[in-house]
């Protein structure tokens, strides 16, 4: 006969031991951080990637008269009698010593009297020689923009800096002995761009660049153009669009604040993944 086995008695061969259970812990602990970089790795690049575009509103365009102050005697107050010591009004007393010794034909029609009246309308004074302009509010902003905004970006080469101008189409311009300003443009892309145009037709923003790297920086680029033979000062010109970024941020910052009474605007630039991004570094106030 078969010999039978007690069930009871039997036991279960394959157990998990210790080695097994830490084994099991440390493949789920890797699966876990590798889930867990996976993810990280998923946002980081992904905000890189997408840059948050803000809206940019009208920009106001400054009031100004087209036809400024060109005058050469523009004196704020009216000519005054010490200007015009022939034309005072005689006292009373001498009006009537006047009428005592000559008849009142005589005193009208003299010789005396008509060289009066040809000289009646001249005088030393230059007069008022600023043109009319066109009414309206005045000049909206109490600083100019151009004046108040200072901007100090510290890149980390020559080459970040030429990359920034081209990303904002910002141009570097050298006012030339020769009454034209001198362009330069496009330097990340290998030779710079070079053209030439006149002053008064240029209606964007210009300022010299701020402290720090900058100045050096500017004037390697304009060498490197070769625009400075032309001259010797250096500005960078920003377009419009530029100029509302800063605008925009400028009154973000101020809270609400009048423009007018904003004194000093300092601007930094920061990289946003593979662009750049202009903010507020500090503000002054009247």
């Amino acid at each position: 006969m078969p010999s039978t086995t007690n069930p009871r008695s039997a036991r279960y061969q394959l157990q998990v031991n210790a080695y097994d259970r830490t084994a099991t812990l440390v493949v789920a602990l890797l699966v876990m951080v590798g889930l867990t970089v996976f993810g990280l790795s998923v946002i980081f690049f992904t905000n890189r990637v997408i840059t948050v575009v803000e809206p940019i509103p009208v920009v106001p365009v400054e009031a100004t008269s087209a036809n400024p102050n060109q005058g050469l005697a523009a004196e704020p107050d009216p000519p005054g009698i010490e200007d015009a010591p022939d034309l005072s009004e005689p006292s009373l007393q001498d009006t009537l010593d006047v009428l005592m010794d000559q008849s009142l034909n005589e005193a009208l029609f003299s010789d005396d009297a008509v060289d009066a009246l040809k000289d009646a309308g001249k005088g030393k004074g230059l007069g008022d020689a600023r043109m009319a302009g066109e009414g309206g509010d005045g000049v909206v902003e109490r600083v100019p923009r151009w004046q108040r905004w200072s901007i100090r970006f510290e890149p980390e080469s020559v080459t970040d800096f030429a990359a920034w101008l081209d990303h904002n189409k910002i141009e570097i311009g050298v006012l030339g002995r020769d009454n034209l300003v001198h362009y330069a443009y496009d330097f990340s892309k290998g030779a710079p761009k070079n053209r030439s145009g006149d002053p008064k037709e240029d209606t964007r923003g210009y300022t010299s660049a701020a402290d720090g790297p900058m100045p050096t920086l500017t004037n390697v680029l304009a060498r490197k153009a070769d625009i400075t033979k032309h001259g010797a000062i250096v500005l960078l010109f920003y377009p419009f669009d530029v100029e509302s970024i800063l605008w925009t941020i400028e009154q973000k910052h101020a809270d609400g604040r009048d423009v007018n009474s904003i004194r000093q605007t300092v601007f930094t630039v920061e990289r946003e993944g593979a662009g750049y991004q202009f903010k507020v570094l500090s503000q002054k106030y009247f």
